[in-house]
């Protein structure tokens, strides 16, 4: 009988923050770990502490605020490894501004990225998820996805509707055994 090979998770905007930290932390962990940037040309941090922990986090470029940039994208990240066990959706942008004041193209620029970034990613691998009836995944919104924060209403909002989508998510995913978590992390550095 074969060993059970490692789980493949894909951590969007691995470059940096809490992605880079959830990228290294699992990949030292046991878990094969691809991290989707914009630019992997950028990624010279994130290269230089995944050695230092003493693990690999394979690169892949990803826009999650264009179509085309996730669709090639999950097509590469695909090939190489085959499946996708875990994909959590970190990449995000923040979004200051008061009602009165933002335009709603500042809201839709936010919107584009925290929520329907996340839902092309997704899609990307729903599919697969549900033909083997198995799978994780895990939305990074926020605690203002909970309780608003002054002074930042266009990231508010993108992650209330994150949140809104993942639990209805949950719902529709549940019958084939495919997991939905939210994480809603405060004040990060």
């Amino acid at each position: 009988m074969s060993e059970p090979s490692a789980p493949v998770t894909v951590v969007t905007g691995a470059n940096s923050g809490i992605g880079r930290a959830t990228a290294i932390h699992l990949a030292a962990r046991g878990h094969t770990v691809y991290g989707t940037v914009r630019a992997t040309a950028k990624a010279d941090k994130l290269r230089a502490m995944a050695e230092q922990a003493g693990v690999d986090v394979p690169l892949v470029e990803l826009d999650v605020a264009d179509d085309a940039s996730v669709r090639d994208g999950f097509a590469e990240l695909l090939e190489r490894s085959g499946r996708v066990d875990h994909l959590v959706n970190n990449a995000g942008v923040g979004g200051n501004g008061v009602t009165e004041e933002t335009t709603p193209s500042a809201y839709l620029d936010v919107m584009n990225v925290n929520l329907c970034g996340a839902v092309r990613c997704i899609q990307a691998v729903l599919p697969e998820m549900r033909a083997r009836r198995a799978g994780t995944i895990v939305n990074i919104t926020s605690v203002a996805g909970r309780i608003a924060a002054i002074a930042q209403q266009p990231y508010v909002a993108s992650k209330w509707a994150l949140e809104g989508m993942s639990e209805g998510l949950a719902q529709e995913l549940a019958p084939f055994g495919i997991r939905v978590a939210v994480v809603e992390p405060g004040v990060t550095k």
